[in-house]
């Protein structure tokens, strides 16, 4: 791994790379449709003011300038809700503008801190700043209620008001607000799995939602529910470091994993977590590693001469590759450097970055959830695998939808990729064909399926589940049956990692045709060079740089093909790899290994 950057001098430069999107106004428009998108203008306001604050930068007046200017324009929109809302729906055909939420309830926070932090450092700011703050009506401006996660942020930022004594809420109302979150149902606080649950059940949100609650704990708070709070929040950072993997992003699940702020959240939140003392003496020495390990992939996403990427490839922008149609550059970047700014302002940095051997240095462990997730992730030193048993096909395939070989790497495997025309996920794994030859393939990672056994853990780092396939019903009730093709039969799944590998084994239980095995690797993340496939006797290797994944498949091999295009995942532009087998049978087994050169190659799978 080559050398980090500070912490607080990459900050600057992903600022310094906004400055010329910034208005008069005080707006920030985004590079791609010119416009203030969502909260973009508030969060660059927050990174301002905390380079304005700090050695090193704080003498530079154009800090202090644009976060006063940025404050000012977030003011004029937070407190007027009848003004038309900023650009938050982008169509990717056309590179235009569909949609104007009111997303007013993410300014908050960024808005009180920019403002307290000015008037700490002494900033002349309007006479009646503070006036106009204690003004604002956070449920005429705001639009969600407890327990939405989106309350949860604005609800972070309304303590800092009421610290600052501009605020007309009281305590036990704050309480009572808090009071939803607890309350069960499909959404709001699980405490038995530490997860911020909503509809479908984002990785990334459950992650966003306890960063703000670690900061109303910074931020002083010690209201009537602290003590659930705390123990949720414990809780949720066992969690995360189980579903954090090895090259330090968060395990996929559901929408915005791929985002750049789901880094930079990491950041924030493991750092807080040390400052507070919230967990046990080893999750927060755990917690240090992950959050070094998050920041060395987020410090490859500043792209060259442009601005930071919301997105975890260096793409341009107007390829929206990685992108989802709430996603745009003028709102998402300065979201994940707002986070990085934060942990900045609680001493992230301060410390030396651990090495590459340290980061990689994990113990063999191995997390399997049940419903309502059915998710899991396995470690072994440098290697990861996150699991879906029973994926949301909204936005996810069922199987081994991650797969990384360490920290500081760019060549991973991770999420589903689809084709550019559509149709299904897919993921590393088993393809069945009734016959053998260049012929339709079926891929168990996109069928629908009811678990048969759960996903469970395996002995040493691994997991392993079963599920009766199912084919889209067609029945009055609307839901799936068993039927032809693989539909109808059992898929058995196990995975074992190995020091520099998985192995993983698959059945289709009572398959009589043919096998093929399906990879979709990234081929392009927009920074030289590309990942190239080598055919090798057993399988493929794929190469990027000194960095090395080699596929090996057990069995004859009948046919390999590889589609270098027309595919991808939100780490960039991807290819696919088909390898079929000779002869029918039920089981694939198949292994995945990564090296850099030098270190001898890919060992032996």
């Amino acid at each position: 791994m080559s050398e980090l950057p500070r912490p607080l001098d990459l900050l600057e430069a992903a600022v310094t790379a906004w400055s010329p999107h910034l208005q008069q106004d005080g707006n920030l428009h985004d590079p791609v449709f010119d416009t203030p998108t969502q909260y973009g203008t508030a969060y660059h306001a927050w990174c301002c003011a905390v380079l304005a604050a700090q050695p090193g930068t704080g003498e530079d007046p154009r800090h202090r300038e644009q976060a006063a200017t940025c404050l000012a324009a977030t003011l004029a929109h937070t407190a007027d809700p009848t003004a038309e809302a900023h650009a938050s729906t982008f169509d990717r055909r056309t590179a235009s503008v569909t949609g104007r939420l009111n997303h007013r309830d993410f300014t908050w926070p960024p808005l009180l801190k920019t403002y307290l932090g000015l008037r700490d450092l002494g900033v002349a700011l309007e006479a009646k700043l503070g006036e106009r703050i204690a003004d604002v009506d956070v449920m005429a401006s705001f639009r969600a209620r407890p327990p939405s996660n989106w309350a949860a942020v604005w609800m972070s930022g309304e303590w800092l008001r009421m610290r600052t004594g501009l605020s007309p809420t009281r305590p036990e109302e704050f309480d009572e607000w808090l009071d939803v979150f607890f309350a069960g149902g499909g959404t709001g606080f699980d405490m038995d799995l530490g997860m911020y649950t909503e509809h479908g059940l984002p990785n990334a949100y459950d992650l966003f939602t306890r960063a703000h609650l670690v900061d109303l704990l910074a931020g002083g708070w010690a209201g009537r529910n602290r003590e659930r709070v705390e123990e949720f929040l414990a809780a949720g950072l066992r969690r995360s470091l189980a579903m954090q993997l090895s090259d330090g992003s968060t395990a996929s699940g559901y929408r915005s994993a791929g985002q750049t702020w789901v880094l930079g959240a990491q950041v924030a939140l493991f750092t807080a977590h040390r400052v507070l003392g919230l967990g046990t003496r080893a999750d927060l020495d755990a917690a240090r590693l992950a959050a070094w390990r998050a920041y060395t992939s987020l410090v490859q996403w500043q792209r060259p001469g442009g601005v930071f990427s919301p997105v975890q490839n260096l793409l341009p922008p107007q390829s929206r590759v990685g992108y989802e149609t709430y996603t745009a550059d003028g709102h998402y970047s300065p979201l994940a450097l707002a986070f990085l700014a934060s942990a900045i302002t609680a001493g992230f940095g301060e410390d030396e970055a651990p090495s590459s051997a340290q980061l990689d240095a994990r113990p063999a462990t191995s997390l399997a959830e049940g419903p309502p997730t059915h998710r899991g992730a396995a470690h072994r030193g440098r290697v990861s695998v996150a699991v879906q048993a029973a994926a949301d096909d909204t936005y996810d395939a069922s199987g081994p939808v991650d797969l990384t070989f360490g920290s500081g790497r760019r060549l991973q495997f991770v999420s589903a990729a689809r084709h550019l025309g559509g149709g299904p996920w897919l993921v590393p794994g088993l393809a069945v064909r009734a016959q053998p030859g260049p012929t339709p393939v079926e891929a168990l990672c996109a069928s629908p399926r009811r678990l048969t056994a759960p996903l469970g853990t395996l002995p040493g780092a691994g997991l392993s589940f079963e599920a009766l396939l199912l084919e889209p019903g067609t029945g009055d009730d609307g839901g799936d049956r068993p039927g032809g093709g693989a539909a109808g039969r059992r898929h058995r799944w196990s995975v074992r990692l190995e020091e520099d590998r998985v192995e993983v084994s698959e059945t289709l239980e009572g398959w009589p045709g043919w096998r093929t095995l399906l990879v979709p690797y990234v081929r392009d993340l927009g920074a030289l060079p590309e990942t190239t496939v080598e055919v090798t006797g057993d399988g493929v290797l794929f190469s990027r740089g000194d960095e090395h994944v080699r596929v090996r498949v057990q069995g004859a091999v009948e046919r390999l093909t590889v589609l270098p295009h027309g595919y991808e995942n939100r780490r960039g532009s991807c290819g696919l790899v088909r390898i079929d087998l000779a002869g029918p049978g039920d089981e694939l087994r198949w292994s995945m290994a990564g090296s850099s050169s030098g270190g001898g190659g890919p060992t032996a799978g």
